[in-house]
């Protein structure tokens, strides 16, 4: 029974294609990648961003998306509530379906603007510009940590934008079966 439902939800979720709403949801992006070039290009992120360690990153991250996650979910009325216990076991697959989507759909947000800011970074900051805001020599974890702050933050900014959108918008985007549902 276990296994059967872990394949059903792996299965929504497939269907529901979760990388969607990167590319559809346009303010959330416009958002994320509006925060992400404020903070490669603001030389007072610089030193803050070179000091966390990979944990303390890692941390950073996973709030940022499970604040998001939560934010998109509550903001937008994705949590299917359950009046009648007949359809409690399918209410609690499809908010499991739903929060997995959107989570998958904000976690390749983060990674994307990762990406993107890395080059970004290396090719609008000197080594040398770098090395003084931070006090040391600069490297490329110093560049790779500043992407990963960046693409924190943009995480943040694109849940500001997404709350913008409308519900509807969302809900196309984060779950294409929420339609089909009575």
């Amino acid at each position: 029974m276990a296994t059967g439902n872990v394949r059903l939800v792996l299965g929504m979720v497939r269907a529901n294609h979760p990388w969607r709403p990167v590319v559809r949801l346009s303010r959330a992006l416009i958002g994320a990648l509006g925060v992400a070039a404020f903070v490669v290009i603001t030389s007072d992120v610089w030193p803050i961003a070179a000091t966390p360690s990979p944990l303390r990153l890692a941390v950073l991250c996973l709030a940022t998306i499970a604040t998001a996650v939560t934010t998109l979910v509550a903001a937008h009325g994705l949590w299917e509530r359950a009046t009648d216990r007949r359809v409690r076991e399918q209410a609690i697959l499809f908010n499991l379906v739903t929060v997995i989507g959107v989570a998958i759909g904000i976690v390749v947000l983060c990674a994307t603007v990762c990406v993107l800011s890395l080059p970004a970074a290396a090719i609008m900051i000197e080594p040398s510009v770098l090395a003084t805001q931070i006090g040391r020599h600069s490297g490329f974890g110093d560049y790779l940590r500043l992407a990963w702050v960046a693409g924190a933050l943009a995480t943040v900014g694109g849940t500001l934008g997404g709350a913008l959108e409308s519900d509807a918008a969302v809900r196309e985007a984060a779950d294409a079966q929420r339609q089909e549902r009575p």
